[in-house]
């Protein structure tokens, strides 16, 4: 072996880091904005007593047709993940601690098929 083709099976050996994005909303009514590889969401919370009311908004990078607004409700310790319809590998984790919301947009998520 040459040692342009060790240095190059050395590269692909290396572990890739995962690509995912996270944002913590510490206080009510604060707002940030997750990227992943074909989404872009802005997110919030309004404290709403016992849970706290996350609303996301998201749009496509590649379709402006293509946009929709969550709404849901976390209590202290809640966590749920998700995809969006269309946009395989993209992952949403939304995660309440106390008093933050974390929001992680991860796109190296595997797509998985979920079948009745």
């Amino acid at each position: 072996m040459t040692l342009r083709t060790l240095a190059a099976v050395a590269l692909l050996a290396l572990p890739v880091a995962a690509s995912a994005e996270t944002v913590t909303l510490a206080s009510d009514m604060s707002g940030a904005t997750v990227h992943s590889a074909t989404v872009d969401m802005s997110v919030y919370w309004t404290d709403k007593g016992d849970a706290y009311e996350l609303t996301a908004i998201y749009a496509s990078r590649t379709d402006a047709e293509d946009t929709g607004r969550l709404v849901m409700a976390l209590t202290d310790g809640d966590s749920v993940s998700f995809g969006l319809p269309g946009h395989v590998g993209q992952m949403f984790t939304f995660a309440r601690q106390g008093d933050a919301v974390n929001v992680v947009a991860d796109a190296s998520a595997p797509a998985l098929v979920a079948m009745n």
